[in-house]
């Protein structure tokens, strides 16, 4: 009986500052259940049974930890899967956009084509006279001089002129 005061009073005879009252109860008598020659101290002997529970906890907690990282790649490879699908949109998104815009400025070219076309188709013999004296003639003159004329023949198809 003398014992388990001296225990109590050699140990702890207070429980801690902010620790709970009962909690601290139970470790004293957790302590007090394990050291069975009542000597104030636990020998590896007298510990078989906590030992037991100590690594069955700490295999628990590691298996909790294995779960935990689990889910933190599972998290992650849903975030690389997310982020991949908005970057691909997103290049799609603007190679799509220069596409559509090369369309346009294609559409708005070849408009400008036919209708030169068409407005060549409408011309009369004193209409292609003025169209080709307008290409032909040097800016500010007032007629066809022969260098003019060459340097707008040298380029042009003559074969089918007669």
């Amino acid at each position: 009986m003398g014992q388990t005061q001296t225990r109590k009073v050699g140990i702890a005879n207070a429980c801690p500052d902010g620790y709970d009252p009962k909690k601290f109860k139970q470790i004293c008598h957790l302590f007090d259940k394990l050291d069975k020659d009542s000597n104030l101290g636990v020998s590896s002997d007298e510990i078989e049974d906590i030992a037991a529970h100590h690594v069955e906890n700490c295999i628990s907690r590691m298996q909790s930890r294995i779960k935990s990282k689990n889910l933190e790649f599972q998290v992650s490879k849903t975030q690389i899967i997310i982020d991949k699908k908005n970057e691909i949109d997103s290049i799609n998104e603007k190679y799509n956009n220069r596409t559509q815009k090369e369309e346009r400025i294609h559409n708005v070219n070849i408009f400008d084509i036919v209708t030169k076309i068409t407005w060549y188709q409408s011309l009369d013999k004193n209409g292609q006279a003025e169209a080709f004296i307008k290409a032909v003639m040097p800016s500010g003159g007032k007629h066809i001089d022969f260098w003019a004329f060459f340097d707008y023949m040298k380029t042009r198809d003559i074969k089918n002129i007669e």
